[in-house]
């Protein structure tokens, strides 16, 4: 199979929200198509390409449980953050990445990485705030773009070979509602372009998304524990794995959430945002301890967020620094520097306005996390 793909390989509300974005962004030109790696989107400024991992998302039949303003919502977000690179920051000027990146006072072969986190904060405000859009339809695609954007970061994520394998045994088990994709006319797990006589398998011609949907075939979505507690659910579905030993809970035991508290001191929200502390039995834990785990077949299932601000040991820290490079320690503080955008213009942040001395306080409320992300504290 080729490494891209033609958009008809994507999922029916993609190619939707695609074309009504198209019209949005005054881009009618910029062909979608779809990548089989999984490396996110991205755009050359010539046509917007979507990986497996940002396609994934937009398979409304993997998700349980997750509130449709955020499943509905997801593909829209995914797909704009990429018009957001051609019609915002940076623009179609390859001459400012080149010398914008030239400026940035780090080592030279990581300039262009740092240079994408630093776009990818102003093209996430541009998009979430409508910025680049009509006044007339900012309000709706605010709450659109901001549902879309809290989903990506925040649903949990079955998505590893032993996950994989346990929902298709589960599946087989007859223990999980079968959500593999059902051809018309035809029965649920089979293709379209199947093979001759085996319409249970697939060739290079079948739909590409239709080979990711389902238990045992795609990455399984949940809401984040929080939710899970707001809506007294199962404890299945509030069931965390301890990263490391806090107190009397040991490293790598399975405990269940009874409360959660958010940054400024909320206690069992419901909205998918940063959350400080799980309360386990009497004691308030950091979230940062403690890893979700999938509520139908037991795996890890963490979210984007608990990825990027888990507790490491310093030696991990340090390989993962000395592969990747210094510009992990940047996206980490991309995610608060968002929140902080968000809290100070679309997302209340409990009872307090919308300005940017709200944004301010999140940053003081969650920078000593911060700084424990980058020590491995």
């Amino acid at each position: 199979m080729d490494d891209v793909l033609p958009e008809l390989n994507a999922p029916e509300n993609m190619r939707v929200a695609y074309k009504q974005l198209q019209q949005l962004y005054g881009e009618t030109n910029i062909p979608l198509v779809l990548g089989t790696e999984e490396h996110g989107g991205r755009t050359d400024m010539v046509q917007i390409e979507v990986g497996i991992d940002q396609m994934m998302l937009c398979l409304k039949g993997n998700y349980h449980e997750v509130p449709d303003k955020y499943t509905d919502s997801s593909p829209f977000f995914v797909l704009a953050h990429e018009f957001g690179h051609i019609v915002a920051h940076p623009g179609k000027d390859a001459v400012y990445w080149v010398e914008g990146a030239k400026e940035l006072p780090v080592e030279a072969h990581q300039r262009f990485r740092w240079m994408n986190c630093i776009s990818d904060i102003l093209v996430n405000w541009t998009v979430i705030t409508g910025t680049a859009v009509e006044q007339k339809q900012r309000a709706s695609i605010k709450r659109q773009m901001t549902n879309g954007w809290r989903a990506g970061q925040f649903v949990r994520r079955c998505a590893s070979k032993e996950g994989f394998a346990r929902h298709k045994r589960l599946l087989a088990d007859g223990k999980l509602k079968d959500n593999r994709y059902k051809p018309p006319n035809g029965l649920i797990g089979q293709y379209d372009n199947h093979a001759r006589g085996n319409p249970y398998e697939p060739t290079p011609k079948t739909p590409f998304y239709q080979k990711h949907l389902g238990h045992g075939r795609g990455e399984q979505y949940y809401p984040p524990i929080n939710y899970a507690v707001n809506k007294n659910m199962d404890k299945m579905w509030r069931t965390v794995v301890m990263r490391k030993d806090v107190g009397s809970l040991k490293r790598g035991s399975k405990q269940v959430v009874e409360g959660t508290k958010t940054y400024d001191g909320r206690v069992n929200t419901e909205d998918f945002e940063p959350i400080k502390e799980y309360k386990i039995g009497s004691e308030w834990v950091s979230t940062r301890y403690c890893n979700p785990a999938c509520p139908q077949c037991g795996s890890p299932a963490p979210t984007i967020w608990d990825n990027w601000w888990k507790y490491t040991t310093q030696e991990q820290k340090q390989a993962e620094i000395k592969t990747y490079g210094t510009w992990r320690y940047l996206l980490i503080q991309m995610f608060a520097m968002e929140w902080a955008m968000a809290y100070s213009s679309v997302i209340p942040y409990g009872s307090e306005p919308l300005n940017r001395d709200t944004g301010k306080k999140f940053i003081a409320d969650i920078a000593s996390d911060m700084d424990a992300v980058m020590r491995s504290r």
